[in-house]
Parts: structure tokens; sequence; C-alpha cells
């Protein structure tokens, strides 16, 4: 009874904290939109023990994700969409090495990721006057189509963890390169030709007696121009949290979710749509599970994200499989 209340009393306390964060991040009325309605960051990439760097080696992680969505207007190559319905399966694969290398303190390790995407849609636009049934069959027009090709690269050459009691640290810095298949006179790509940096902050709050968990994950997207439609997208906060309990055997259950907010607005001849309005809100659950195989440490990470409070970018669902293998 006594352990129970305890645990019911770090939870209180980290529902708290993260709540706090989430009010504090926000997403504002002062928010717009990027190109294509989504960012290079794929959020919900990080969640459970999002700051831990593990012990020096090389890591292997394996993403399967589905996202599936609609949006009402969303300003794609030279033009603009509307009443779309998208979805996106990526497989996406990345590498890290830990170095024994020490930084103040903390462990210098590097990494990099990239992804093979197929991206589809199913275009709807509906008649005017919806009174007259066979004249909006007439007037209806629909489009599908579909799209398979790599995506733009991830470097991480900056990751400096810390372990410091009960708290986790990771300070890392991403470059996005638009390496990824992208034409602008197609309707559908895999990559969004811009540049990008973005400096990430992670932190992880473990309890070990009681196994309770508080993740949060935050970074800044600085795009640079998209040359092909002269589109600049404004620069893009995320927040990535995680709210859970570690059980037996190696498995943990929690609450995921993120928040996206565009912090300034999109500029260029290409932004047609001018200071176009945008957030995102999403939660869901969370199921992982960590262990070893002899020396090789192994893990697995399912979640599923429900975006709740969506404004000019694709609405839906999205869903992880993480895979992760220590050599």
């Amino acid at each position: 009874m006594k352990h129970a209340k305890t645990i019911c009393r770090h939870l209180r306390v980290a529902a708290i904290f993260l709540a706090l964060l989430i009010s504090l991040s926000a997403p504002s009325s002062q928010v717009w939109a990027a190109e294509f309605g989504t960012g290079l960051y794929i959020l919900g990439y990080q969640s459970a023990m999002a700051g831990y760097q593990p012990d020096p080696g090389f890591y292997l992680r394996n993403d399967l994700y589905v996202y599936q969505g609609n949006a009402t207007i969303i300003p794609f190559s030279k033009r603009v969409e509307v009443d779309l319905r998208s979805r996106l399966i990526t497989d996406i694969i990345g590498g890290t090495y830990v170095t024994p290398l020490e930084i103040f303190g903390a462990h210098y390790a590097l990494g990099m990721i990239w992804s093979s995407a197929t991206n589809s849609f199913l275009k709807g636009k509906l008649a005017v006057d919806t009174r007259f049934p066979l004249l909006n069959r007439l007037l209806t027009r629909s489009e599908e189509g579909e799209y398979t090709g790599v995506s733009d690269l991830v470097v991480t050459p900056i990751n400096l963890g810390w372990h410091l009691g009960q708290f986790d640290l990771m300070a890392f810095g991403n470059f996005y390169a638009p390496v990824g298949s992208y034409n602008s006179n197609r309707r559908l790509n895999t990559g969004l030709n811009r540049w990008a940096v973005e400096p990430n902050l992670a932190v992880t709050w473990l309890q070990p007696k009681y196994g309770q968990e508080v993740s949060l994950s935050m970074g800044w997207t600085a795009n640079f121009q998209n040359p092909a439609t002269q589109y600049t997208t404004g620069q893009e906060f995320h927040l990535e949290y995680y709210l859970g309990q570690h059980l037996p055997k190696g498995f943990a259950l929690g609450l995921a979710g993120y928040i996206y907010n565009q912090m300034t607005a999109d500029t260029g001849s290409g932004a047609s749509l001018g200071a176009f309005h945008g957030q995102t809100i999403a939660l869901g659950p969370c199921l992982s599970f960590n262990s070893k195989i002899g020396s090789h440490a192994i893990g697995v990470n399912a979640r599923y994200y429900n975006e709740v409070k969506v404004h000019n970018r694709f609405d839906g669902q999205a869903f992880f499989l993480t895979l992760s293998l220590g050599l």
C-alpha cells in the first residue's frame, strides 16, 4: 500500500510537470503552416527514454512509420491542392555510434538517418451544389496517385549525453540534406527539397525504485528556401512527451504525444497562401520492451498517435513500430 501511494504521488508530480510544459509550448494564435503541410522532422520519432544515451558502441534502429490524414487546403509545388486524403508509409533506418570520448562530462556520439517512403493520396473535389445527386456525380472529380522513393538524409554530427542520477540528458543537432526524390512538376514526392538545421534537447527522468518515467524531447527546425518553388518554410518548434510506468521483465506502458508549432511566417514568392495558420497536438498509447541477447541490447517500441487539434496541416493518425539493436 505504501509503495502504491508513493507511485501515485510520483505520477501526479510528473503529470503536473508535463501539463505545465505542454501549456507553455501549446500552439498560439500567431502561427503558420509549412510547405506541403509537413516538416522535415517526423513528429513522434522520440518517445520513451528519449533523453537516454546508451553505453559506448554502435546501435541500429529501424522504424516502420504509417501516417494517414486529411487536409482541406495545402500549398504544394507551385500550386495549391484542396480536399486531400493522404497516406504515407516510411521505412526509417538509423545508425548511431556512441564513442568512448567524453566532452564536458558527456559521451560524444554521432549518427545518420535515411528512409524510403511510399506517398499516396486520393483527392476529391465536390460539386458546388449537392442538392442534385446526378449533377454532383458528374462534377465530382477524384484523383489517385502514388509515388515511392528515397527521403531526405538526416545527419547528426554532434550528440552529447549525460547521466545525472535519476536524470538523463541529451543535446544534439540535426542537419537535413535534400537528397530525397523530388520534382516540382510532380504531385507526389518523397523529399521536400530544402536544407534545414535543427538543435534538439531531450531529457528523461526515471524513478529507479518504482519505475515511473517522464521523457521530453524538444527541437527547433530552421528551414532554408526550396529553390524550385521559391518557398521558405518558417521556423518550427516541436515537443514530444512520454509519461509511463516500467513493468517487470523489461516492459513499459505509457502515454506518448507531440506538439507542433510553427513560430515564424512562410515567405518567398511561392508562398501564395501567405500567413497560413497551422498547428498540431497529438497523443496516444505507447508500449515498449527492452532486454538483452547476450551482450547486445534490443528494444521494441509500438506507439499510436491521434491528432486532436490541427489547423491547416494534415489531420490524422500515425503509427510507429521501432526495433533497435546494439552491436
